[in-house]
């Protein structure tokens, strides 16, 4: 959902072809570190993505600091490209031979539990008296299987509205008065739209598909509901979400024209390209670190912060959010020793690190809410939106049924179907397959 990558579970002949490729990440428990004061530690290895820039600096000094702070465990860091670190992780816990700690996608943790791929991190927690009230109630929630967690959770995102102080200046709008429902955000975006004189569109005040989809509206309008319940109840055509849909369809792909609007957001990209930051939109729903961005690239930008508008004055300013969960995976071969790092990285000290050097926000809640990490401003509003913020994790009995449900609605945009003819069928799209697969 939200233009994030799913995942899904994998046929085993996939799994078992990708496992011959891999040589076995498990180490015994002699350190084979060149450094001699590792000597009979248990060596673990932790696999994520973080290879270059910020990240990889700030990971590699918490493991540092971890392995500092003992003297029986001594974790490596191991990176792999975005994706194929999940791929690799599966593959080598199918072959028997896994990491021993992973970085995860927090909405699919119930698909690896039911999957037998992560372990049950439930007797571990059971002896931490309230450990689980240490994270937002949302987050934890996300990482739960039949009433056992799986994952804890590491990092998370929020989306906001970020819109061009100037910009809003030239329009005469007040730079201080964000739009706070999508009628208002309409109304505003008109304001500070410029067309060519052959009818071009030059700059959009909005475009709602920029970094988030339409689903994410159908979110917002429908109070952080999801499409499909954890008990199987299929809330695709809901008169809310349909809302959001005709929203869509009528105020641009029916006033700009499809066209138009294929012909402006093609030059949209990253760094210099990216629509915000090159003044090509003026106002954008985005994750919190999107002001990276306009440090790095337009650093001149005079920008605003606000919750994403109500789809009804209140109906709540409903925001989607992802993140990540540290899990340790079936058959690591030092669970106990895994677990300990688990809880380190996840725990206040390390988390406040990560928040103030990396800007992602995190889901220990007084990390999220510590002095430090609220000394900046962008900061400080993705967590007062942590309160508007819903995950929507993949029921395990149909982990990928947006896949049925997008495809109805992007033909909305071409004309081929009505928004209500596309999300019927959308709805029973749905509900066929979890007919097909609930237990």
């Amino acid at each position: 959902m939200m233009k994030k990558i799913r995942l899904g579970t994998m046929l085993l002949t996939f799994v078992l072809l990708m496992s011959t490729a891999l040589v076995g990440c498990a180490e015994t428990d002699t350190n084979t570190s060149a450094n001699p004061a590792d000597a009979g530690k248990i060596t673990l290895e932790l696999w994520d993505w973080w290879g270059d820039g910020t990240h990889k600096a700030v990971i590699e000094q918490i493991v540092s600091d971890f392995n500092a702070s003992q003297d029986k465990i001594v974790v490596k860091h191991v990176h792999y490209p975005w994706g194929d670190v999940w791929t690799k992780a599966l593959a080598a816990t199918a072959a028997g031979n896994p990491p021993d700690i992973v970085i995860q996608d927090i909405n699919s943790v119930p698909t690896r539990a039911d999957a037998k791929q992560s372990m049950d991190l439930q007797p571990y927690i059971d002896k931490e008296p309230g450990f689980k009230d240490k994270f937002y109630p949302q987050l934890w929630d996300a990482t739960v299987h039949e009433g056992h967690s799986y994952g804890i959770p590491f990092t998370t995102d929020t989306r906001l509205l970020f819109y061009d102080k100037d910009m809003f200046k030239e329009a005469g709008l007040d730079p201080e008065a964000p739009p706070s429902t999508w009628d208002e955000l309409i109304e505003t975006a008109r304001k500070l739209d410029k067309v060519s004189d052959d009818g071009n569109i030059e700059r959009l005040g909005f475009y709602p598909l920029t970094h988030v989809d339409w689903d994410f509206w159908a979110l917002n309008a429908s109070g952080g509901q999801s499409f499909l319940q954890p008990d199987g109840t299929v809330t695709v055509n809901t008169p809310e979400k349909l809302a959001a849909v005709k929203w869509v369809k009528e105020n641009y792909f029916d006033y700009y024209t499809k066209r138009k609007l294929d012909a402006f957001t093609a030059e949209f990209g990253n760094g210099m390209t990216n629509p915000f930051v090159s003044g090509k939109v003026a106002m954008i729903a985005q994750t919190a670190t999107e002001f990276t961005k306009v440090r790095d690239f337009a650093p001149d930008k005079n920008y605003g912060m606000a919750f994403i508008p109500e789809f009804k004055e209140g109906s709540g300013y409903w925001s989607w959010g992802g993140g990540f969960t540290a899990e340790i995976p079936v058959g690591a071969k030092h669970p106990d020793a895994s677990w300990e790092f688990v809880k380190y990285l996840t725990d206040t000290k390390a988390q406040t690190y990560w928040a103030t050097q990396v800007y992602d926000s995190v889901a220990n809640i007084e990390a999220a809410e510590s002095k430090e990490a609220l000394s900046h401003p962008v900061f400080q509003k993705a967590t007062e939106n942590m309160e508007w913020t819903a995950l929507t994790p993949f029921p395990v009995f149909a982990p990928s049924h947006m896949d049925l449900v997008k495809p109805k609605v992007e033909e909305v945009w071409i004309g081929k179907k009505t928004p209500e003819e596309a999300m019927a069928e959308a709805q029973k799209a749905v509900e066929d397959l979890v007919q097909r697969n609930k237990k």
